[in-house]
């Protein structure tokens, strides 16, 4: 969470600061105070890439951009960038699916369509809590479709990781399942925003590996959560964070392991430094120039000034 640091007085902090609030502003929010950036008008640039890599027979990866999502027709390799004038309420998102045979590649379109079917309640969520709420159900409804479907076929394990960032006025929001990460990256740093949820990762909070022991770890790509863990059908919820405040020149990277597998954080960070119009198809060159041992997709966002004209 965005918190305000005041070590002075805070009653004379917040008068002089017009976009320091309190929870309730959003219906939902706590009453623990954070910071809002207060943009009001904003455009986004949307660069979206995907490639199947060098090594994969199939491409188990997807992606959601409220409507536009990976389809046979540019399923092995895709990329496109173009630039959104009215971004609140919208929902982004990768799945790298996981499983037999095809299986993966069906769990992530069942993620995907079943995303499709949420789209327009997402559209029109009001507030926090009944963002929360709808995306709770997103994830136990796209996981038991999964569940029905790896019963059907008879396959023991199998499902999709999720990342999502959702437009919220002046914040975003982001969910996860699984190791497909989000970072966000401002005045040159690169800030992962979410936790990979793999055996590696409990081990550290359970001080047997130190951090650089789970990188080397091949617990590190053992999944302990994701879309189709829940076989059991008890509900999935993912994890969240509280809202990110946005302000121009923030870019958001959501992204499946096959570029961080391939593209170090540091490398990410250059590469994203620079300012590439088409950067998402720039970082999947990256990770297919290191190897491109895995499908591979992501989705940098953006948040520009908006130079259309206001209506008066």
């Amino acid at each position: 969470m965005f918190f305000h640091q005041n070590n002075n007085n805070n009653s004379t902090e917040q008068s002089q600061n017009p976009f320091f609030y309190y929870g309730g502003n959003y219906p939902g929010e706590t009453a623990e105070p954070f910071y809002h950036s207060g943009l009001t008008h904003y455009a986004l640039r949307v660069s979206v890439a995907t490639h199947i890599g060098k090594v994969r027979g199939n491409h188990e990866d997807n992606f959601y951009l409220e409507g536009l999502y990976l389809n046979d027709i540019f399923r092995n390799d895709f990329s496109a960038t173009y630039t959104i004038h009215a971004s609140d309420g919208m929902t982004f998102a990768v799945f790298d699916g996981m499983g037999g045979a095809a299986y993966g590649e069906i769990a992530s379109e069942i993620a995907v369509q079943t995303l499709r079917e949420y789209e327009k309640k997402l559209k029109k969520a009001d507030g926090l809590r009944m963002l929360d709420q709808l995306v709770s159900a997103y994830t136990t409804d796209a996981n038991d479709a999964i569940c029905d479907m790896l019963t059907q076929k008879h396959c023991a394990v199998g499902g999709t990781t999720f990342s999502m960032l959702y437009f919220m006025g002046d914040a975003v929001k982001i969910y996860y399942l699984g190791d497909s990460r989000i970072y966000s990256y401002q005045a040159n740093q690169l800030t992962r925003l979410t936790r990979d949820h793999t055996v590696a990762n409990q081990k550290v909070d359970a001080a047997i590996y130190t951090e650089e022991e789970a990188r080397r770890s091949p617990d590190q790509h053992r999944l302990t959560l994701f879309i189709g863990s829940d076989r059991k059908k008890n509900g999935l919820n993912a994890d969240s964070r509280p809202p990110i405040p946005i302000e121009f020149g923030h870019k958001f990277l959501l992204c499946t392991d096959g570029l961080t597998n391939m593209c170090s954080d540091e490398e990410i960070q250059e590469l994203l430094s620079q300012n590439y119009f088409n950067e998402a198809a720039v970082l999947i060159q990256a990770a297919l120039q290191n190897g491109g041992v895995d499908n591979a997709t992501c989705i940098v966002l953006e948040v520009l000034p908006d130079t259309t004209e206001k209506d008066v």
